[in-house]
């Protein structure tokens, strides 16, 4: 047998091994049956989340409807991790994982947000709804208010980060306050010295 027909292989196992084994986070939520995370049902209640929902006013738009209005923001943006955080999916083998939809795409677990690749490929990542929660109200008032956690209810927009940066994943929660406070400008540094 040629040398490189047992290296290679060898190599390519060496390679991906310590990316699993580091991660034992993900090999946790692997085995964890508890119900999958909706940030959006999370910061508002359950009885707040059904009332808007059966409405029938909130619909998911994607992110090229903001740009619209908010180029600034959205451009500002493109190099942002919530931008890329499907591509952690891909990367860990998880892209149709319930338990990990709910914090990497847009409007998961949520009626007309993210569903599959295939379906809903305009809601992959962590776009300006993942935060603010459907914008089709805040589209119908021409960008005045209308948003579930909007910047007029920070409560609820603290709620909605809290529920996927917390201390089991700890992606910006030691340093909560500074990382929020960063996304309240178009473009934000890419790190603090405080984060």
């Amino acid at each position: 047998m040629p040398l490189h027909h047992v290296v290679v292989p060898l190599l390519m196992l060496l390679l991906c091994v310590p990316a699993f084994a580091a991660n034992e986070r993900v090999v946790a939520e692997r085995a964890d049956d508890t119900p999958a995370t909706i940030p959006l049902k999370e910061a508002l209640g359950e009885p707040a989340f059904s009332e808007a929902m059966s409405s029938g006013r909130y619909s998911y738009a994607g992110n090229l409807k903001c740009r619209m209005c908010h180029k600034d923001f959205f451009l500002g943006r493109k190099g942002d991790a919530h931008d890329h955080a499907f591509e952690k999916l891909i990367e860990a083998r998880d892209a149709e994982s319930p338990r990990c939809l709910g914090c990497h795409s847009t409007g998961y677990g949520v009626k007309s947000g993210f569903s599959s690749v295939q379906e809903t490929p305009r809601l992959l990542n962590v776009q300006c709804e993942g935060c603010h929660g459907p914008g089709s109200e805040h589209i119908r008032r021409l960008g005045k208010g209308g948003f579930l956690a909007g910047p007029d209810r920070p409560e609820i927009l603290s709620k909605m980060c809290l529920s996927c940066h917390n201390a089991r994943w700890n992606r910006s929660f030691t340093h909560f306050d500074t990382a929020y406070k960063n996304y309240g400008i178009a473009t934000p540094g890419t790190k603090s010295s405080e984060q």
